[in-house]
């Protein structure tokens, strides 16, 4: 008697195994199908500089040398293009001609020739709010126009106060989202240096504004996780960080209210691995998270090598991007 119960539990033991190893398969690969791969128009940035790059072609250049179908945009390159609503046209044309998704555009206040930044979102005067807020609304039209769920903002400030850098950051996305919220468009914010490199911070923000048009970037790079990270300036690519925030923990407290992710790289080894970021750790956040939806790639040695203090042999755009590519591929499957 005493055998037999022994062989029914061994039995039951190996049955229960061998069905919890079938349901993990079964649950990573639907985990894997709910990720699809992009390209952000930033990994280009140094054929765009070079007038090397036309906006116009980006879906359909995606599309025949990635085989990628979402697509996000980067507002600089516009260059003043923003304002033409047939420009717009023709590329929401291009997008639908090339079956591309337009997903998002990361929008930079900034004067690309002195690196001089707008009027912050994040500002304790109330009328550098203001401008902000016109300047943004122009870009969730943009995004409408051709077809954007949402446009990323940057948070800067000189405050010393955490908190008064929180109430004027809310008060500024609440109007903006009242702004958006009647065509459905997005505003998200990317970890991406200073305060919005603190995690835990940037959570308090999306709860005080509170709305579904709300949402995180979460970004793999260490310098987007740099609180100490000073003014946009392309020569800190790659310095190093005084003050960092985790960005494996960073990312997985980001993802629960994520509508887009950045997979940010650099430099790859000889066996193809990014050399800043664990891709085989960092992809089991995100495979762990409830996300559904586009992950980006956001190649950025390209730009480190044009601009930054170090010299290392970074691949070209395409070979970073397709490098990248494959190492998402490897993981996600």
């Amino acid at each position: 008697m005493i055998l037999n119960r022994r062989k029914f539990i061994k039995n039951s033991i190996a049955v229960f195994s061998a069905g919890a190893l079938t349901q993990n398969i079964f649950a990573n690969e639907i985990f894997k199908k709910k990720l699809k791969i992009a390209i952000q128009l930033y990994s280009f940035g140094p054929n765009i500089m070079q007038g090397k790059f036309d906006l116009l072609d980006f879906p359909q250049f995606i599309k025949d040398n990635f085989g990628v179908k979402g697509a996000e945009y980067w507002s600089i390159p516009f260059m003043g293009k923003e304002n033409d609503d047939s420009y717009l046209k023709t590329l929401k044309e291009k997008s639908i001609d090339a079956n591309t998704d337009n997903l998002l555009i990361l929008v930079d206040d900034v004067n690309i020739q002195t690196m001089k930044s707008g009027p912050s979102l994040a500002s304790s005067i109330k009328s550098e709010r203001d401008l902000a807020i016109d300047f943004h609304k122009k870009w969730i039209d943009v995004a409408k126009k051709i077809g954007c769920h949402s446009i990323r903002v940057n948070l800067k400030s000189e405050e010393s106060d955490n908190n008064t850098i929180l109430n004027n950051s809310s008060k500024s996305i609440l109007k903006l989202i009242d702004y958006s919220k009647h065509d459905k468009i997005n505003i998200v914010i990317e970890n991406h240096g200073g305060i919005t490199a603190d995690a835990d911070w940037l959570i308090s923000l999306i709860k005080n504004v509170d709305s579904k048009y709300i949402g995180t970037l979460p970004d793999f790079g260490d310098y987007n996780f740099c609180i100490n990270k000073g003014a946009l300036d392309f020569e800190d690519i790659g310095k190093v960080c005084e003050n960092q925030y985790d960005k494996y923990m960073g990312v997985e407290k980001l993802m629960p209210y994520a509508k887009g992710v950045s997979a940010k790289s650099h430099y790859f080894d000889e066996k193809g691995e990014e050399t800043s970021t664990d891709f085989s750790r960092m992809l089991k956040i995100i495979l762990n998270s409830n996300y559904k939806g586009y992950l980006t790639i956001e190649y950025e040695g390209a730009m480190a090598g044009m601009f930054g203090s170090e010299k290392k042999n970074f691949l070209s755009p395409n070979d970073g991007v397709k490098a990248t590519q494959n190492l998402l591929n490897k993981y996600i499957g």
